[in-house]
């Protein structure tokens, strides 16, 4: 291992112009630089005589590579930042990434820690560059607020501030809850940043509604349109799919057909070319061609695909959730038409032969289309399909998620921009439709309650729905009509809480998550990255951290560890069989003195 002494770049006092006089050399260290490798940095500190008081001059060359007391350059924290966050390595992985470098071998646990210190270190170099992004922001019009917040059940809530002009990140909280107390201090906080938006996009939070209206009095706000078809549709159709999912449960058809699956699946891949026999009966042309399949193994191997056809109903969808999908719908309808297929060939007798397995299935599926099921099954149907023409008329009016689309849950709404005025003669001629079909006919029956759920949040939210062009400075700005620059941020982030952890259930990754993560998304952001760093060249990041002063990010940290104390119980505290008994002895002293 190399030796190297670094000294004070000064000659004279910048206060008094005294030579500089040495004053001490400090105990080697070790620094582990990908630039440099390891080696042991002596720094060669001065001091003026003239002021004895005065903080030791030290080495800026050092200071560029390492912070002061560190052991790991900032280029090695760079590079743990960008492959935990942009590439979502975990913690084994950027281990043996770096070990390829020379003289570099870091633990896991300092590689966890390292990835923390990024975080806090980005969260500063972001908060210091809000002059510089802002003065960007200007020659854009100015920008567009998105705010939402994401959480899991029982966790805390990351709420997240956003410009759809740039697509960068604002802001990034933790907060208990979307209360007013707490959404207010951020959008208070924002407007102090970056000024007043050209206007808000949000979901139908009223906390959101009015504490945004509070904050930045007399700014347009609207409600994204997806999340307002959503909760329209949930509200009418949520009843249906659960009465039908429960009613399937009673039937058991599911477990039944994957029992079925399991014991066919031998039975499932063709010997000849490897591949599903469905698929290789499909790419039979002639009549002969299929009598050369009809072998009691590809019988059974045709019903394991029926089968698996009828498993696969979640997979139908377009994409956009429920309630715009509806999966027990698709049951419904692929187990009626896989029991017309085997209806239609009088699909008869025991289970036993080479035909077996056609009755096994039909038998299974019976109970929902003729069995003693079959009336409340059609029932519930006819209920939802009638209840979901409603809900159609009021999703294709609002032209949100069309039948169709490509994007999935990233879908922005029809790409045309309709003006307030055409926008509003659509939808009010479906609210004088609606209306007269909930006035119409006995009173809180089904097709009215529906009728009335779209009237009533047509009527709540009327006002957030139109607007959607501002001119400004000469020219159009499009304000986005969904918030889903935010969805697909939390897509993403609890994606790579999941690539990372391999937990479904998120709910201690979002409490263990440090507030300023979000923002490291911005990396991804080109425009961002050129203002900011110069570019996303793990390099350019490290020159930008090292003018950062590590102690505020040592105070960052430290007010990050607090707060999860106040939070959480300590582990070895949670992990402990007799922790009432521990506390007994306190319990019952304060009850005796507090009842003095």
């Amino acid at each position: 291992m190399l030796r190297f002494t670094f000294s004070w770049e000064e000659d004279v006092c910048p206060i008094c112009g005294e030579t500089l006089r040495t004053l001490r050399h400090t105990e080697p260290r070790k620094v582990i630089s990908i630039r440099y490798g390891a080696f042991e940095a002596v720094e060669r500190q001065g001091f003026c005589p003239r002021h004895p008081d005065a903080p030791p001059f030290r080495s800026r060359e050092l200071r560029r590579i390492v912070a002061p007391g560190a052991k790991y350059a900032y280029d090695v924290l760079a590079a743990v930042g960008l492959a935990r966050f942009l590439e979502c390595r975990q913690a084994e992985e950027i281990e043996r990434e770096l070990s390829r470098h020379p003289g570099i071998e870091i633990h896991v646990s300092t590689i966890n820690c390292l990835a923390r210190k990024f975080v806090a270190y980005f969260q500063l170099v972001h908060g210091q560059s809000v002059g510089l992004l802002r003065g960007q922001m200007q020659t854009r019009g100015g920008y567009i607020l998105h705010v939402d917040g994401t959480c899991e059940e029982g966790s805390q809530v990351v709420l997240v501030c956003i410009d759809s002009l740039s697509g960068q990140i604002l802001e990034s909280r933790k907060i208990s809850s979307e209360n007013m107390e707490e959404v207010r201090k951020v959008l208070e906080d924002v407007r102090r940043d970056w000024g007043v938006p050209l206007a808000i996009v949000h979901d139908l939070r009223n906390t959101l509604i009015r504490v945004a209206g509070e904050v930045f009095q007399g700014v347009q706000q609207f409600v994204c349109h997806y999340h307002f078809a959503a909760d329209v549709g949930k509200d009418i159709l949520s009843s249906h799919v659960d009465r039908l999912r429960r009613l399937f449960r009673r039937t058991k058809v599911r477990p039944k057909l994957r029992q079925m699956v399991r014991d066919l699946k031998d039975f499932a891949i063709s010997q000849e070319n490897g591949k599903h026999v469905v698929a290789s009966i499909l790419k039979s042309r002639s009549k002969t061609e299929l009598r050369e399949h009809c072998t009691p193994e590809a019988a059974k191997g045709i019903v394991h695909g029926l089968a698996s056809w009828t498993l696969a109903f979640s997979q139908a969808g377009e994409g956009y959730g429920f309630p715009f999908d509806l999966p027990y719908l698709t049951l419904y309808e692929r187990v009626l038409e896989v029991h017309r297929l085997l209806s239609e060939v009088h699909c008869q007798g025991g289970r036993r032969g080479p035909l077996g397995a056609f009755s096994r299935l039909k038998k299974i599926l019976d109970p929902v289309v003729t069995g003693s099921y079959a009336d409340e099954f059609r029932e519930i149907v006819g209920d939802t399909r009638r209840d979901r023409r409603i809900f159609e008329r009021f999703r294709s009016a609002l032209r949100i998620c069309p039948k169709g689309g490509k994007e999935r849950r990233n879908d922005h709404g029809a790409p045309e921009t309709l003006s307030p005025k055409r926008h509003k003669a659509v939808l009010e001629k479906l609210y004088a439709s609606l209306k007269k079909k909930a006035r119409s006919g006995r009173s809180g029956g089904p097709p009215q309650k529906a009728a009335r759920i779209v009237i009533d949040h047509l009527d709540k939210y009327w006002r957030f729905l139109f607007g959607h062009v501002i001119r400004k400075g000469g020219r159009e700005i499009v304000v986005p009509r969904t918030n889903n620059v935010e969805e697909s941020l939390f897509r993403l982030v609890k994606r790579q809480c999941r690539r990372l952890h391999g937990r479904g259930h998120l709910c201690r990754d979002m409490d263990a998550m440090l507030p300023g993560t979000p923002l490291v998304l911005n990396l991804r952001n080109a425009s961002y990255c050129d203002v900011v760093y110069g570019s996303a060249d793990p390099g350019k990041i490290a020159e930008v951290f090292s003018d950062v002063d590590p102690s505020a990010v040592a105070e960052l940290l430290e007010s990050w560890r607090r707060e999860k104390l106040s939070t959480a119980l300590p582990d070895k505290l949670g992990k402990a069989n007799d922790l009432p008994s521990q506390v007994a002895p306190f319990v019952s002293m304060v009850f005796k003195e507090l009842r003095r």
